[in-house]
């Protein structure tokens, strides 16, 4: 978070944490406190943010849940930041902030976009984030139909991006800014890449806001006008703050020519990355570092055959192994890179699976139950039962 807070920037800038990566109340209160703001994609990650002590002028929405226009104003009177991401988001928008005359901020397709895999490309022509760049004189016409003044502007292209991509994309939005003449505030949003197994492939920030810093001064000797910049990093700020503690409980082969897997206690319901989008996360055999190492395959105890930890990079249609020293059940293996979409993203609840129990260590070595687990009968007992 501190490399984020000090990144070069050439007018200042705002951090905005992306909760969706870990909404935990007790994350959302320690970045909280060391001065990040909140990037909210719903507003139910609105009210969870509030209900952490979180100032509703640090907050901004941006999410493709069309609200009404008394929710909206509910919003922007408590101090919110509404974030349109469509012509019909703005229209809404427009017509409570007219009242209130606050300014409007408007997410914009650039047109451009980048992810790890297409599941976390959020621009582009395939994407549906963002209004299309083409249709900026009718963002502009909502705006001035409603005496309102466009005063923020956001993109985001993609998590896990190519930050090459990404500083194109951030010219792009430049060029866009340039037909707004009210802008101030550049929101570039995040996704800025985290390689969880080989960290040099990791984006260099100083290297790629050195460029933005000096795109934003180029910008402004051009035009005059000194914009603002904020980020929202998620999975930067919270990946590798975590890993998922789980036991060996079965290990089976299918044969001299099959896999050797491994079973364990945890699932699909505490880690859905490698499911969904052939993530790939480090795997580590607690207490048998040097010893004998052979290739296994680490699934989970749901019964689901995409229920697999060890897929193959990009592909979650096909498995990989991983080379551990020589298991046993009731080994306990780390799943490491847990900490941004894990538990916050998972299919809680599957197979009636109780959400598990959260741990965090502070800095002074001490331990504390952030989350207890879940009681087998919570499950149900919002259910209504028929007879």
């Amino acid at each position: 978070a501190n490399e984020m807070l000090n990144i070069p920037n050439a007018f200042g800038h705002t951090v905005r944490y992306a909760m969706k990566a870990n909404s935990h109340r007790s994350i959302l209160q320690i970045f909280d406190r060391i001065g990040l703001h909140i990037d909210a994609s719903s507003y139910y990650e609105v009210q969870r943010a509030l209900a952490a002590g979180i100032s509703p002028e640090k907050i901004m929405l941006t999410s493709q849940q069309v609200l009404s226009a008394e929710t909206v104003k509910e919003l922007v009177c408590k101090g919110v930041i509404y974030c349109s991401v469509s012509l019909n988001q703005l229209k809404i928008c427009a017509s409570v902030q007219t009242e209130l005359k606050t300014p409007l901020s408007v997410r914009i397709n650039p047109g451009l976009g980048s992810g790890h895999n297409n599941r976390t490309n959020t621009a582009g022509v395939s994407a549906s984030f963002g209004i299309w760049h083409e249709y900026l004189p009718e963002v502009l016409a909502v705006a001035e139909s409603y005496g309102l003044k466009i005063e923020r502007v956001h993109t985001h292209v993609g998590s896990g991006s190519d930050w090459k991509v990404w500083q194109k994309a951030a010219a792009l939005t430049l060029d866009i800014v340039r037909k707004m003449p009210d802008v101030k505030i550049v929101n570039l949003g995040g996704g800025y890449k985290i390689d969880r197994i080989d960290p040099s492939r990791s984006i260099n920030l100083h290297e790629v806001f050195s460029v933005i810093k000096n795109d934003f001064e180029k910008f402004s000797k051009e035009t005059g006008r000194s914009l603002y910049l904020e980020v929202e990093p998620g999975t930067y700020l919270s990946a590798n703050s975590c890993m998922l503690l789980t036991k060996v409980n079965d290990i089976v082969n299918t044969g001299k020519n099959g896999y050797t897997f491994i079973k364990v206690d945890a699932s699909m319901t505490e880690l859905l990355r490698p499911m969904i989008y052939g993530a790939k996360h480090p795997i580590r055999l607690l207490g048998k570092e040097n010893e004998t190492r052979q290739d296994y395959v680490v699934v989970g105890c749901c019964c689901e055959s995409g229920d697999i930890f060890t897929v193959k990079e990009g592909d979650p249609e096909l498995i990989d192994t991983v080379k551990l020293p020589i298991t046993e059940t009731g080994d306990c293996i780390a799943i490491m890179g847990a900490g941004a979409y894990g538990i916050s993203m998972s299919a809680k609840n599957y197979n009636s699976r109780p959400v598990c129990a959260e741990v965090m260590i502070r800095s002074d070595g001490s331990v504390i139950e952030i989350s207890r687990r879940q009681k087998l009968e919570e499950i149900w007992e919002r259910e209504v039962s028929l007879y």
